[in-house]
């Protein structure tokens, strides 16, 4: 019984040493600095100019991922079952066993999801935690217009198979139609590539476009003057108060 005692007494100690160590500002540095690195060597790994380096930095790389999982080991055995109540620990968890899975493959993508690690440190930065809070507070208003936006998108997609299906390939299927309607809202060379050669068939087709475009255009200036009214709304008790 005494050493049962003696063990469960110095696992305890271990534990708070522990987690006094994870959750230092020394540790969260090194580990914020590791994530940097990390990101830099993701990106020099797209490159195909490397030669006898690739598999440097592949194991510098795999090195990076068993020091995020190591993190993840000390902290589930510091935190117990605590560990779970924190958002930002699942988050973390979630992130490093999805970029775990990256191998080979399309699966080697899911490796930068290591850099949204840095996330985590929005609650460090005032600022950044600001923006971060208003950016989620911004989500309902996006997805409200994002779901009114698809639903004009696609009645608009299907009246313009109706009317130009017939004679013009981009609008001959409502895949097709989805397609030059994006790339029409995007304006990227519509007059010559879409307006004018559709006008030489359908003269009268510049009004589809010119109300689809207005409207559309409306839709976006809409949703950015009530972004900017929330944002006012919310950093007008952030901002520090200027004194004449």
């Amino acid at each position: 019984m005494l050493l049962v005692e003696k063990i469960k007494t110095n696992l305890k100690k271990d534990k708070r040493r522990l987690k006094k160590l994870v959750t230092g500002t020394n540790f969260d540095m090194m580990i914020m600095s590791l994530i940097l690195f990390n990101a830099v060597i993701l990106g020099l790994l797209t490159s195909e100019k490397l030669g006898v380096y690739s598999q440097l930095l592949f194991l510098l790389d795999r090195l990076c991922l068993a020091i995020f999982i190591a993190e993840m080991f000390m902290k589930i055995f510091a935190f117990g079952k605590d560990f779970f109540k924190s958002g930002w620990n699942v988050f973390d968890l979630i992130v490093v066993l999805v970029s775990a899975i990256s191998v080979t493959g399309y699966f080697v993508a899911l490796r930068t999801f290591r850099l949204f690690l840095m996330l985590r440190y929005f609650n460090r930065f005032n600022r950044l935690k600001q923006l971060l809070s208003v950016f989620v507070g911004l989500l309902p208003s996006f997805g409200a217009m994002l779901l009114l936006f698809l639903v004009f998108f696609y009645v608009s997609a299907i009246v313009a198979v109706s009317l130009f299906g017939q004679n013009f390939i981009d609008f001959a299927t409502l895949e097709n139609s989805l397609f030059t309607l994006l790339q029409l809202f995007t304006l990227d060379g519509w007059v010559d590539e879409i307006a004018r050669p559709l006008m030489t068939v359908y003269p009268s087709s510049w009004i589809f476009f010119v109300v689809f475009l207005f409207v559309s255009f409306l839709l976006v200036v809409s949703f950015l003057v009530s972004a900017v009214a929330e944002l006012m709304r919310k950093t007008t008790g952030m901002l520090p108060k200027i004194k004449f």
